[in-house]
């Protein structure tokens, strides 16, 4: 489990948000219980992810830092966090409600639309939870049912037998009540009440070799995990079910529309569904470095960004993608719509708007 531990961390290290300690220091300090440090560089340091909260910008990333900006990401301001572990993912179903999540198991949620942060869960008290739940089912559990929940007993003491030292991925949520965060080697959780109490549900998953789980994303009325192995996870009948797109390396995203579900990764790498992830074709993009952030633009285009420094964009049918010119070329690791004409990027400068090439030009 360590080789491919480490074999994943190498592919994030694309991504830019592989976990950098703390500098020396004479007396150590958990980022756990440590808030986040107070920077006017924020906006310029490394940022990973970014998200609509109703009509203002709300962008994670390195050491906890949380920015939010309320004019189109023209300014920003730092949020108050109370942990300074690097942040991997955020998401706002509703303009107040929304939540971070990121390394040590950390799971941050907002109610004031971004502008502070609590703490509702990180890896202690989600392998402490983890090891109850499933110990208990195993208790309770028939004949025929023990063998899978020793496995997940042995799975969650393996995950978190060291410290909380397994992290979050990504997060979505449906509304303000129900949601998801996924993780390394199949570690996944639902919560049905806006974070009060979340369920660890790694049995819902067909995954037996604990891949890990990259990105959540719904697309048109269904949910899809992008994972390693060519492996894209697809919601169906209250499991997630794997479908293989043939490819051999590791996605680190989903993005679609009602018509086509596209999977992204490394090298470049986009693979195309036209029938709800069931059977996938290669798509050339050109590009050779990783894509590792997509977003569907207001006029219905497709748009991904690569660690490379690149900006591609596609019609809304997504067969074909073209390059749009960047200033700079600094590692790219999300992005987010604005209006017709504009993105917001993030990456290791921070956070950026671009304008993009009128549609069809």
């Amino acid at each position: 489990m360590k080789k491919q531990w480490m074999g994943w961390c190498i592919a994030w290290s694309t991504l830019l948000i592989v976990h950098m300690p703390f500098a020396a220091d004479p007396v150590s300090v958990d980022p756990l219980e440590v808030p986040a440090l107070m920077s006017k560089m924020a906006a310029s340091t490394q940022l990973v992810d970014i998200a609509h909260a109703g009509q203002r910008l709300v962008a994670v990333g390195w050491r906890g830092h949380i920015l939010y900006s309320d004019d189109q990401g023209n300014t920003w301001q730092q949020a108050k966090v109370p942990v300074g572990v690097d942040l991997t993912a955020v998401n706002f179903p509703s303009p107040q409600h929304g939540w971070a999540v990121g390394h040590g198991g950390v799971i941050l949620h907002s109610d004031d639309g971004g502008q502070s942060w609590v703490k509702q869960q990180d890896g202690i008290s989600t392998g402490k939870g983890m090891a109850s739940y499933y110990q208990q089912h195993l208790d309770q559990a028939t004949a025929d049912d023990k063998p899978i929940y020793q496995s997940l007993v042995d799975q969650t003491q393996l995950n978190y037998g060291t410290g909380p030292e397994q992290p979050w991925l990504d997060v979505w949520f449906e509304n303000d009540r129900r949601g998801y965060v996924v993780g390394a080697f199949n570690l996944i959780m639902r919560t049905d009440d806006g974070g009060v109490n979340w369920i660890p549900v790694l049995e819902q998953v067909d995954n037996p070799d604990s891949l890990h789980l990259g990105a959540i994303a719904q697309i048109a009325d269904r949910l899809y995990i992008a994972s390693e192995r060519g492996t894209v996870f697809r919601r169906e009948g209250g499991r997630f079910v794997p479908s293989s797109t043939g490819y051999k390396g590791t996605f680190f995203g989903v993005v679609g529309n009602d018509h086509v579900v596209l999977a992204y990764g490394l090298r470049g790498t986009i693979y195309r569904s036209l029938d709800q992830g069931r059977s996938w074709h290669r798509v050339d993009t050109g590009v050779s470095n990783a894509l590792t952030g997509g977003a569907v633009l207001a006029d219905g285009r497709i748009a991904l960004v690569s660690q490379g420094g690149q900006l591609l964009i596609a019609s809304p049918s997504a067969d074909r993608f073209f390059a749009v010119p960047l200033l700079g070329g600094a590692p790219l690791a999300g992005i987010e719509a604005l209006d017709a004409g504009r993105v917001a990027l993030v990456g290791s400068n921070g956070v950026q708007v671009q304008p993009l090439p009128a549609s069809g030009s």
